[in-house]
């Protein structure tokens, strides 16, 4: 594998594990960002198909991507729930808060 190719692999899995942190940290403006400029590597490296030498090496580090994927798309779930549920305390809260001023007027 020629050092360009082997420099992107590297990177590919470099912002994976950097958005899983992101992911973790619950950073999900920073994760997206990552996420696109992963996906837009990804297009590049893929453009050109891969020897038979490469593949071995490839097919290991989208073994580690697909791992990592899993656990980042398990945290991003548990946020997702996380904001519906402050989204419903805040509902609630300004219902409340409604009540209160009709029942003042």
């Amino acid at each position: 594998m020629n050092r360009l190719r082997n420099n992107q692999l590297r990177q590919l899995l470099t912002l994976t594990e950097e958005i899983l942190s992101d992911a973790k940290e619950k950073r999900w403006e920073s994760m997206i960002e990552k996420e696109r400029a992963r996906r837009r590597l990804m297009e590049q490296f893929f453009q050109r198909e891969a020897d038979r030498h490469e593949a071995r090496q490839i097919e290991e580090m989208i073994r580690q991507i697909i791992t990592l994927d899993k656990k980042i798309i398990a945290l991003a779930e548990a946020g997702k729930l996380e904001i519906l549920k402050k989204m419903r305390d805040l509902s609630v809260g300004q219902q409340a808060i409604d009540a209160y001023a009709d029942s003042a007027r």
